[in-house]
């Protein structure tokens, strides 16, 4: 019975997340969504779910106290991310890809990450502490860009902050897919989108149906990004067909 409760719940809750987000963008208020309340409803806690982690405080507490002595804030958010926390690079492949390495929350309790959840983490802090940072997509990549558009530093999520320029990066990606969104700050509402799409993806081999749920979210908020249609038909192509 415990078994049965467990199969009806969890689809039931997930549900239940993607219409509050659906409601969410429907209601036009995508520009109010916030990385730090998406951090919260992907580990389907409440929204406020921050208040109770102390490594959150802790950290926020010591990037304060780094600015206000060496008054530089770049380098007192890349302490932040790699001295204090000292979260590391999962490695390549899955491991870059797990749940653990792109959920926030995840990796800022296990200190292990892809780019994506470190890149998410970052943009938490910026949110929090108004600083200009953007996560900006590659082929199969997120990196962060802190400044303006005119005078900017890319951080590389990967190398513990490491700086390539534009055109560095378009040389390591030049055999990948292009889309025509790279080089493009994303909206909150669009990382969020990719972080469902990653998700999705784990699910694409061994559990279809909750894969399709995924990539349902992704799309209602990042319908911009081609991988999700592509992804979604061969998800659908390997349902029963009794389904």
């Amino acid at each position: 019975m415990s078994r049965l409760l467990s199969k009806i719940f969890w689809p039931a809750l997930f549900i239940a997340v993607v219409a509050a987000l659906s409601l969410l963008l429907w209601s036009g208020r995508t520009d109010k969504m916030s990385y730090r309340e998406m951090a919260c409803v992907f580990e389907e806690r409440a929204p406020g779910c921050l208040d109770s982690i102390s490594d959150w405080h802790a950290g926020l507490a010591y990037f304060d106290s780094s600015v206000a002595v060496n008054h530089d804030t770049l380098q007192s958010l890349k302490n932040l991310l790699w001295q204090f926390w000292n979260i590391d690079f999962a490695g390549a492949g899955e491991a870059a890809v797990a749940k653990e390495s792109v959920l926030p929350l995840r990796v800022l309790a296990n200190k292990k990450s892809g780019c994506m959840g470190i890149s998410w983490l970052a943009l938490m802090v910026a949110e929090s502490r108004h600083l200009q940072l953007d996560g900006i997509l590659l082929p199969g990549h997120v990196f962060l860009r802190y400044g303006s558009s005119d005078n900017f530093v890319n951080l590389e999520p990967n190398r513990r902050g490491f700086t390539y320029t534009d055109e560095e990066y378009r040389e390591k990606y030049k055999e990948g897919r292009w889309t025509g969104l790279e080089f493009k700050p994303l909206e909150t509402r669009q990382f969020v989108g990719l972080a469902a799409f990653d998700i999705g993806n784990l699910y694409l081999e061994n559990d279809v149906p909750r894969a399709l749920t995924w990539y349902r979210m992704a799309e209602e908020f990042f319908p911009e990004y081609p991988g999700i249609t592509v992804n979604q038909s061969i998800a659908k192509s390997r349902l029963p067909d009794s389904l």
